[in-house]
């Protein structure tokens, strides 16, 4: 989680990760499907707190609007997130792959040509490590396991040219072509 966004609100929604979990873009909390109901429950329980309040002001109405409000938008997320059908997969039209020296990991970027659904993976981070990055390979989203694929390929090509005193690329691109067909 970045620094200050304990209680982060996932204002910009939440998009899907590895796993078949989800992660808010904003501070990078993972939630799973039992999560996002949570987070919704949570949302519900303050509307009916503020409900509950009877000080006579007209800020009271306000307030419980408010929390309606945040009801209704945390509720459409989880619609938008549980609608949408896991088994099509739309096939990437390039993956890159960034070597970071610095945390030795890879970091991936997935690019689509055509729309896909609103779940639809598109960053990997996975650590520089073998065993890590064949751990990714029995992920249940496939286009997970296709990116690990190509990530242990990059990898495998990297060590070698390390192994051979030669200058390993920090980069690598993987067009549509070179990706096998996902599902």
């Amino acid at each position: 989680m970045v620094e200050g966004t304990e209680n982060c609100l996932h204002l910009e929604g939440l998009v899907a990760a590895a796993g078949g979990g989800y992660r808010c873009p904003v501070c990078g909390e993972g939630l799973d499907d039992d999560g996002v109901s949570r987070w919704v429950g949570e949302a519900e329980r303050a509307r009916d707190e503020t409900y509950s309040v009877d000080e006579g002001d007209g800020f009271s109405g306000i307030a419980r609007e408010e929390a309606q409000r945040e009801v209704y938008r945390r509720r459409r997320v989880m619609y938008e997130l549980g609608n949408v059908p896991r088994v099509a997969t739309t096939r990437p039209e390039m993956i890159l792959v960034v070597h970071d020296p610095g945390t030795a990991s890879y970091g991936c970027r997935i690019f689509y040509k055509e729309p896909r659904q609103a779940a639809s993976v598109e960053q990997v981070s996975v650590a520089a490590v073998l065993d890590t990055i064949l751990g990714l390979r029995s992920d249940p989203d496939p286009i997970v396991r296709l990116t690990a694929e190509k990530v242990e390929e990059f990898h495998g090509l990297r060590e070698k040219l390390l192994g051979d005193d030669e200058p390993a690329p920090e980069r690598r691109v993987f067009y549509a072509n070179e990706l096998r067909a996902v599902g």
